[in-house]
């Protein structure tokens, strides 16, 4: 199942699917060790920050080696692509989706020809780089959005905060007031999100929950709890990732439950 019909027919299930970044081999390693711990598909995603920090090609070799050895489905996705030259680049590369910030009209039209047939995400209400511009653009503004672009999955301002821990209500009468839009909402920053409203939110038609910081911060404290055992990385980056790892698989598991 390629990635667009896995989403929908999450959607339609009132389901919704994991997507977790990765920035190195442990953590891409722990997203997909965690997604098989709970038997279930996931995106692996790759931010234009960790593209920054590790390359393009790097993290493109590395995601399709771990999604042809994986024992469940893993999708390849770029997270808040930067440019369109960058979009392109992924996509040549064997990414399954993309994910573009809301920009100039012509911008997303170019985005949307670059992806053809593959799934693009288009967020709005925000400025670059994830900040929430604080406002929510009418349903009239978007549905005229989602007529010209034609996103596959759309997100927009729930509540929610990028790399915050804190937990926060979601808008889920925002999500209701959205239903026209007819296409599958992803969750942004996760990390924030009030565990019951998550599931709420997917009966609503979230059907991809974005996550990062919570699981980085199993990540850094796993490793921070093996340091001292020698100067062999192994000995910390190890448990880090199974840390890692087993936060992944029981937060999708609490999502799914």
């Amino acid at each position: 199942m390629e990635a667009k019909e896995a989403v929908e027919t999450a959607w339609r299930r009132g389901e919704a699917l994991l997507a977790v970044n990765g920035v190195n081999l442990e953590t891409a390693q722990a997203v997909v060790r965690g997604a098989e711990q709970a038997g279930r598909p996931i995106f692996l995603m790759f931010s234009q920050n960790s593209v920054g920090y590790a390359g393009l090609e790097e993290l493109a070799a590395l995601g399709q080696a771990l999604k042809r050895k994986a024992q469940v489905p893993v999708y390849l996705h770029l997270d808040h692509a930067g440019s369109l030259d960058l979009l392109e680049a992924a996509f040549a590369l064997g990414f399954d989706s993309a994910m573009v910030e809301e920009g100039p009209l012509p911008y997303l039209e170019a985005a949307r020809k670059i992806a053809g047939e593959r799934p693009l995400e288009v967020e709005l209400e925000v400025v670059p780089k994830g900040e929430r511009r604080g406002e929510a653009r009418p349903l009239e503004a978007l549905l005229e959005l989602v007529r010209r672009v034609k996103p596959d999955w759309v997100a927009v301002d729930l509540g929610t905060e990028h790399k915050r821990l804190e937990a926060r209500p979601l808008r889920l009468e925002r999500l209701r007031a959205l239903s026209p839009l007819n296409r599958p909402f992803v969750l942004h920053g996760a990390s924030s999100a009030k565990p019951q409203d998550l599931k709420a939110a997917l009966k609503l038609g979230v059907a991809k929950v974005n996550l990062a910081t919570r699981a980085f911060q199993a990540f850094t404290e796993g490793l921070k709890g093996a340091l001292g055992e020698g100067p062999d990385p192994r000995r910390y980056l190890g448990p880090a990732r199974e840390a890692m790892a087993e936060f992944v698989a029981r937060f999708y598991l609490d999502l799914a439950g």
